[in-house]
């Protein structure tokens, strides 16, 4: 296998010695989109300033839902294998842009070869950095029902809010994923935000909520800070491959 770390390297074109290189296992092909568009939104002056990145859009993967609801085919083993696939290419740390995944999170990072950084935990501590209190939760049904992010707020001291019209949630997330119009969903969601929750903020709990929800920020329809999984995720990945200062409680991944 050919050794790629230092090529090519000359006076134009170099980066830093031991920059990473990028895994990302996606499973949900348009959350993956956007999590890459979002990784690569940072103003570069030269395409080569960007970390390698090493994707694979596994949408063959089993289907996180349907195994918590179904019993259908555990996620988990191929899940591990793949980023054990990824490591082999050459990545340095995998990350996987799917909430709904990491409920499963101690059976397929523990133990592989490389780190796998947590979208939960990197999005919850961005938000208690922000000094949020009150949470609204837009996530899966299957999210919501293993209270991973009410879980990950409460070893913090801060209780996470539920939507209570989860319903138009995993529409939108659906709508999403079969590529159909969104717009009026995303509208009702932003009316019940913005009515007599007792919030501070909103945490986009989803990947395809990231996508849903982009017209609040657009449109000026959100009263609320939103905290995207996706660009936190991105962000974490930038910082960390470049070797550019992350917080200390994630620090575990360098």
């Amino acid at each position: 296998m050919a050794d790629w770390s230092n090529w090519p390297m000359n006076k134009v074109v170099n980066w830093p010695k031991g920059e990473k290189i990028i895994g990302v296992l996606g499973l949900g092909p348009i959350a993956t989109a956007d999590f890459y568009s979002k990784l690569v939104s940072r103003n570069m002056n030269k395409d080569w300033q960007y970390p390698r990145v090493l994707l694979d859009v596994h949408s063959k993967i089993p289907s996180r839902g349907r195994y918590f609801s179904l019993g259908e085919t555990d996620p988990a083993p191929f899940i591990r294998n793949a980023i054990e696939e990824l490591h082999l290419r050459g990545a340095d740390f995998v990350v996987i842009p799917c909430n709904t995944a990491h409920i499963l999170y101690d059976r397929f990072a523990h133990g592989v070869s490389v780190p796998v950084p947590n979208i939960v935990d990197i999005t919850t501590i961005s938000a208690l950095k922000c000094g949020i209190q009150h949470p609204l939760i837009l996530s899966t049904s299957t999210t919501r029902d293993h209270l991973i992010y009410e879980d990950a707020f409460g070893r913090h001291g801060v209780k996470a809010v539920q939507f209570p019209e989860q319903h138009l949630v995993s529409e939108g997330i659906e709508a999403i994923k079969q590529n159909l119009p969104f717009s009026d969903i995303a509208q009702s969601i932003c009316r019940i935000i913005n009515s007599s929750l007792h919030i501070d903020s909103v945490i986009f709990g989803c990947t395809e909520v990231s996508v849903l929800m982009k017209c609040m920020a657009a449109k000026g329809n959100n009263k609320y800070p939103c905290i995207d999984s996706n660009q936190e995720l991105a962000d974490f990945c930038l910082h960390f491959a470049m070797n550019e200062s992350i917080d200390d409680r994630i620090r575990t991944f360098a």
